[in-house]
């Protein structure tokens, strides 16, 4: 074949496209890797495991079953201990948002001087190990504690505080306040100040104002605030253990002893899901509700 000929027919083919990503997905191929091998990848396992059976002689019996998933939802022992852990979390949800919203609302009125020391303040606990906070509360509400010498001097009966479902609260909400203050202060700095002056110019008085426009127009910062807490009180761990005693189980301490003391894999995996269900539902409901516009500024 002539040369002129081959070089013509080179120059007809169309050029080789070279693959070329997306910048930004280059950037997140290696936050993806991780996601997928740390998260996605042992999330799969622990599914796969909560449907196999156990036995004391054998382990993990590779055989599928819906037993551990028939003893969490209808054996009253273990429902109770889903039922518990959802009220632990809504409850504490519900105290750290009576406390964090008006911390989170006079961050928007105070100085920067006043603003910095109250952040410091509200932050310093997340510099202690949730262990150390935790027999900090120990020692406060023990038998011989802290509260217990001031009822004592006071002339009252304190009662039983350790190893409460209120103690357990108490300890989560110290822990977990930060997280909802921050949250709700970032929303409330968000709101343009022109806003709640144009309801105030129509005469609407400073609680309604708060009412119909400040606090409706907080709520994505609510309840990402919420969200967070909930999530994190709902699997919380040591703080249960500690302050709620050996009586007061919970999910994350079921969890515990059965994969570690009585080495039930399939069982405690089971509980796993469930727990990581409840939380993603709850962010299913969050999402909705932002997406839906729910919350709006109401003027009347």
């Amino acid at each position: 074949m002539p040369v002129a000929t081959v070089a013509a027919q080179r120059a007809a083919r169309p050029p080789l496209r070279r693959l070329r990503l997306p910048v930004p997905l280059l950037l997140l191929l290696p936050a993806l890797a991780l996601f997928l091998v740390f998260f996605v990848l042992p999330l799969g396992v622990l599914l796969l495991n909560s449907f196999h059976d156990y036995s004391r002689l054998t382990g993990i019996v590779p055989i599928f079953t819906l037993k551990n998933y028939d003893r969490i939802l209808w054996d009253a022992f273990h429902l109770e201990i889903v039922l518990r852990t959802l009220r632990l979390a809504f409850l504490t949800s519900g105290v750290t948002l009576i406390i964090g919203y008006p911390i989170a609302l006079y961050l928007t009125a105070a100085s920067a001087r006043q603003r910095a020391w109250i952040i410091l303040f509200i932050l310093s606990p997340l510099l202690v190990s949730v262990i150390v906070r935790t027999f900090g509360w120990l020692i406060i509400l023990g038998p011989n504690g802290l509260v217990h010498s001031v009822f004592s001097v006071l002339g009252l009966e304190a009662g039983v505080l350790l190893h409460s479902e209120g103690a357990v609260i108490a300890g989560l909400a110290n822990v977990l306040l930060p997280f909802l203050v921050l949250a709700v202060a970032t929303s409330l700095q968000a709101i343009d100040p022109a806003v709640p002056r144009a309801a105030a110019s129509l005469g609407a008085g400073p609680w309604r104002v708060f009412r119909l426009v400040v606090f409706p127009l907080s709520l994505p910062g609510v309840i990402a605030g919420l969200l967070i807490v909930f999530s994190l009180a709902s699997s919380s761990f040591v703080t249960p253990a500690l302050l709620g005693g050996a009586d007061y189980k919970v999910m994350s301490t079921m969890i515990y002893q059965q994969a570690l003391i009585l080495q039930n894999w399939p069982f405690a995996a089971a509980f796993a899901v469930v727990l990581v269900l409840v939380v993603f539902l709850i962010l299913f409901v969050q999402t909705r509700l932002i997406e839906g516009g729910r919350y709006r500024v109401v003027f009347h």
